[in-house]
This record gives C-alpha cells, sequence and structure tokens, in this order.
C-alpha cells in the first residue's frame, strides 16, 4: 500500500499499512537509534534522535536536510500507550501555535496499519508537511525492507 494522504479542515490525515507486527512499528517510532533510519523529508541526509519513551517524555530530532542546513523538530509526548498510540504536540509554524500529532496503530490482516493525524495544518502549508510525511511514511516501509540510512 502506497501512502494515502489526505488534508480536510486543516487536519492532515496519512495512512500506509507496513508489512510488521504492530509492536515493531510503534518501536520505530519510539526508538531512537531506529527514527535515525527513517524520520525526516525526502532531502534529509541524517538524523539524530533523542527520544523519552514515556508519557510527558520529551523528543528531539535535529535533521540535516540536503540544500537547506539543520532543523530541529522537538516536542512532548502526551500519550503514550504502546503498542497502540502516541499522540505528541510540538510547537507550529507561528510562535503561539501548538500543533498535535496523533498516531494510531491497528493490527490488520496485512501488517499494522498506520493512521497519523496533524492538527492544525494551514493550507500554505499543507504541501510541505504532506510531503515531509509521505517521504517518512515511505523510508519507515524501507527500513522495515532492510535499508538503512548512512549517517
Amino acid at each position: 500500500m502506497s501512502v494515502q494522504i489526505n488534508c480536510e479542515q486543516n487536519c492532515l490525515t496519512a495512512k500506509k499499512i507496513y508489512d510488521a507486527a504492530k509492536a515493531d512499528v510503534f518501536d520505530a517510532w519510539i526508538d531512537a537509534a531506529k527514527t535515525t533510519h527513517w524520520w525526516g523529508c525526502e532531502d534529509t541526509s541524517k538524523v539524530q534522535s533523542d527520544i523519552e519513551p514515556q508519557q510527558d517524555g520529551c523528543y528531539r530530532h535535529k535533521m540535516t536536510i540536503n540544500g537547506v542546513g539543520e532543523h530541529t523538530v522537538e516536542g512532548k509526548i502526551i500519550t503514550f500507550d504502546p503498542p497502540n498510540l502516541l499522540i505528541y504536540q510540538m510547537p507550529g509554524f507561528s510562535a503561539d501555535q501548538i500543533v498535535t500529532v496523533r498516531v494510531i496503530f491497528e493490527q490488520s490482516e496485512s501488517g499494522t496499519l498506520v493512521t497519523l493525524m496533524q492538527s492544525p495544518v494551514h493550507p500554505e502549508y499543507q504541501e510541505i508537511v504532506s510531503n515531509g510525511w509521505r517521504a517518512a511514511f515511505e523510508r519507515l516501509g524501507q527500513f522495515f525492507d532492510g535499508q538503512r540510512r548512512v549517517a
């Protein structure tokens, strides 16, 4: 299944089925040694991750993006329910905005369905956010196929 992305009412939804157990897919989201191999947009060449995999834990992904330089995404885990649900918050594009990302992990007949919902995503940022998640979701599939990003 390719990545399915939809943006409606300032909410982005991304879905993909992975050929891996639900616990393994959840773990790939919260294990810093694994996120370094798949996190980031298409032009991300390196990621340094620090993750406190727990309720109220902090996370930080420092990405090296080709042609851009370094970009850091950080926030707080507000719901930690392995291997079913992960909700975290991070600063938005404006100083007073908080973005919430909800990631649901569901076992299906063909693998693990991951559904991500991010909001708000204002119309002017929908393309860049959609492209970033599409690339990350595809790279996560490559991770489960055995491909690793070399740092």
